[in-house]
């Protein structure tokens, strides 16, 4: 397995180099499969699924939306070539297609919320809060803010497994502190000033 590991990471890097810089560059993806490998040991699930899962979840980026349909596709042609055995591919494409964030009531083996978890928690903390608002780019300030609220402010109750929230918890914390410090400065509340309404 370790053979292959290493061929899948160097291909997928190589898939994903167009996105270096990016909040879905390879970057994200290695934290994303060290964070699901150590779920996936804590919870019984099978690790080297997983891994190969989190390898590939967002290659579907250097591709086209939606990623996750591309990336199932482009995920599926990759292990084919590599020769990993089809059973387990299918397992991989059903990891990939439901990792986004609106696929998470439709998730059924433990591998696929492992990955998910794992790809959720790199949007918390200091990293995810940085990623969510570089991935906006040059959206308008105030639609970036509501859409930070409303993404980051339901993921740690999403999250499917004990292990994930136990090593989450922290960072979820951290981002609503955050969101808290972010909502006082942009109405002065935390200079003691109130806003005049014009």
């Amino acid at each position: 397995m370790g053979s292959l590991m290493a061929k899948l990471e160097k291909i997928v890097r190589e898939r994903m180099r167009s996105l270096e810089g990016t909040a879905h560059s390879f970057n994200h993806v290695k934290r994303v499969t060290q964070i699901a490998a150590f779920i996936a040991e804590r919870e019984g699930a099978d690790i080297d699924l997983v891994q190969v899962g989190a390898l590939v979840h967002d290659v579907g980026w250097s591709v086209g939306q939606p990623h996750n349909e591309t990336g199932a596709t482009l995920a599926n042609q990759i292990l084919k070539e590599l020769g990993y055995p089809n059973d387990e591919s299918a397992k991989v494409v059903r990891i990939v297609l439901l990792h986004p964030l609106d696929f998470r009531d439709r998730l059924k083996t433990l591998e696929e919320k492992v990955v998910w978890d794992a790809d959720k928690i790199d949007l918390l903390g200091a990293v995810g809060v940085a990623r969510g608002f570089h991935w906006q780019g040059k959206k308008p300030f105030e639609e970036t803010v509501k859409l930070a609220h409303e993404i980051y402010t339901p993921i740690y109750d999403l999250l499917n497994t004990s292990t994930a929230k136990k090593i989450a918890k922290k960072r979820h914390e951290e981002t609503m502190a955050f969101l808290s410090a972010l909502d006082h400065e942009l109405s002065l509340a935390d200079l003691g000033i109130s806003q005049q309404t014009t």
